[in-house]
């Protein structure tokens, strides 16, 4: 009987779904919009920020000096520098004119936002109504994604990686020429972000050891154009005769400091590691009496909906026929998590863009019943005041 009403539930919420499709995609798009541009002046402005405008400042039309590229080659952490793309979205944005850091944030706000909708129609094939508006839903409102959007560089424009990712995975076997450029584009994104060319270039070597590619020499030939690419981006940087060396670094912050900060992430306890200063956070408790709490609260949702939606998938799977997200999800949440921990580096919050996105599909493809699915996330949505 309760089975019964579930699915009279269910079904009611799919037609309701599928009837006011458009009004309901615009009233997410224009909620969390207004979430991401208000107080947009109070935004964090440090190193990476100014960094950051000063790029956007280099790439003005009337100032852009292609024999001095300096201004684009940023240290990282380890002392090796981040590819030229890595500012990709601050260097576009001076060269169609913007210099002020703050409408820059708008626009790359405005243009991310429609990204994440593309990316819902790419995958709308794989995903019911309920698991889709779901998934909008976690993506959407996650209050880590909402304060990390009004920040610079290609890290905190993930979404612009991430559409060419969905494409490119799920085409990955339509042809010859969508296996190189998946290749190509895969060993590429060494130039734009670390951490995001870890990520799919860990799981492609088991993709690729698993035969999930039906051209394997093609994706192989892709990764070679990749590194040749990435090697010519590098020669500016070389040519002023600096060496590639590692700084001595910090190791991580603990055995199972991997899927702490990624739980953290998706859930959007994250954010709290944005606040370094005490007088910052009385502030904000000031502002939202009741923001600790409710971050406890996400936490807790997300946590549960991940245990379900794992012991759902060990409960149904088949080893041959695991769906391409559901691997990717398993391989980074395994391998990468293990290469990161023998690896022994420090990590942050915003190395797991990729992964928070990955997690909430696998959570909404694989948690049943749907009903309860779509109640969480929900509830996730009101608890996520920022």
């Amino acid at each position: 009987m309760l089975k019964l009403w579930q699915f009279s539930r269910l079904q009611l919420i799919n037609k309701f779904l599928t009837n006011n499709r458009i009004v309901i995609y615009v009233i997410l798009f224009s909620t969390s919009l207004y979430q991401k541009i208000r107080l947009i002046n109070f935004v964090e402005f440090k190193d990476d920020q100014r960094f950051g405008s000063n790029v956007m400042q280099h790439c003005q039309i009337k100032s852009l000096d292609l024999n001095n590229l300096d201004f684009l080659y940023s240290r990282s952490s380890s002392g090796f520098p981040q590819g030229p793309f890595h500012w990709s979205p601050e260097c576009f944005a001076g060269l169609i004119g913007i210099s002020e850091y703050t409408v820059f944030l708008v626009v790359k706000i405005f243009f991310s936002q429609i990204i994440i909708f593309v990316i819902a129609h790419l995958i709308k094939n794989q995903l019911s109504d309920v698991e889709l508006f779901s998934f909008l839903l976690l993506v959407l409102f996650n209050p880590y994604l909402i304060i990390s959007s009004r920040n610079t560089s290609i890290a905190y424009g993930y979404e612009f990686l991430m559409v060419l990712y969905v494409y490119l995975i799920i085409n990955r076997n339509k042809s010859k020429k969508h296996s190189m450029f998946y290749g190509m584009f895969s060993f590429f994104t060494l130039v734009f972000y670390f951490p995001y060319f870890i990520f799919i270039n860990s799981v492609n070597c088991i993709l690729f050891l698993t035969n999930h590619f039906k051209e394997k020499a093609y994706f192989v030939f892709g990764n070679i154009i990749g590194l040749i690419f990435s090697i010519i981006s590098y020669i500016p940087y070389l040519l002023k005769d600096r060496e590639l060396e590692l700084y001595d670094r910090a190791g991580s912050w603990g055995l199972t400091s991997y899927w702490r900060i990624n739980l953290s992430a998706i859930s959007g306890e994250s954010l709290n590691y944005k606040i370094n200063s005490v007088n910052d956070t009385d502030a904000l408790i000031l502002l939202f009496p009741n923001y600790t709490n409710l971050h406890k609260i996400n936490y807790f949702l997300i946590t549960f909906l991940l245990i379900l939606s794992l012991i759902n998938f060990l409960k149904s799977y088949k080893l041959n026929n695991i769906d391409i997200f559901n691997n990717v999800f398993l391989i980074s949440f395994t391998l990468t998590g293990a290469l990161y921990t023998l690896l022994d580096v420090p990590l942050y919050p915003h190395y797991f863009f990729l992964n928070i996105f990955i997690s909430f599909l696998f959570i909404v493809k694989n948690v049943r019943p749907k009903f309860l699915l779509f109640l969480v996330s929900f509830i996730f949505v009101l608890t996520s005041t920022v």
